[in-house]
């Protein structure tokens, strides 16, 4: 009886028989925030989100830093917001949701916001 051996074709790179598409470039905007001068997390959530961006091939075209306890206006946060508005950033990124909005409602006000001037999608 013959010996089957697996056939020794080159890869494709293909995908479910669609060529693979380069990933798109998008531009991210960190924002990072911390309560009180006093917390050390501020450098970690930052090198955090970099080392996100670096291995997702993006490109960092914004980057906040925020103090700050229950701020009623985070001058930085609308800042980021008007950014991605713009069009001038494709992708914020937060440490932790809880970084960004004091509550449940604050996040799903922005998340509302952007999604109504079509600026911004979620994923």
């Amino acid at each position: 009886m013959p010996i089957k051996r697996s056939s020794r074709k080159a890869k494709s790179g293909d995908i479910f028989g669609q060529p693979r598409r380069r990933p798109k470039m998008l531009r991210a905007g960190l924002y990072a925030r911390v309560s009180t001068n006093d917390q050390q997390t501020l450098p970690m959530q930052i090198r955090a989100l970099q080392q996100y961006t670096a291995r997702r091939g993006w490109t960092i075209a914004m980057q906040t830093r925020e103090v700050g306890a229950g701020a009623a206006q985070r001058q930085f946060r609308e800042q980021i917001m008007e950014a991605a508005r713009r069009r001038e950033i494709d992708v914020v990124l937060v440490w932790r949701l809880d970084r960004w909005g004091r509550s449940v409602t604050d996040l799903l006000a922005t998340l509302q916001n952007w999604s109504i001037s079509g600026s911004v999608s979620c994923r």
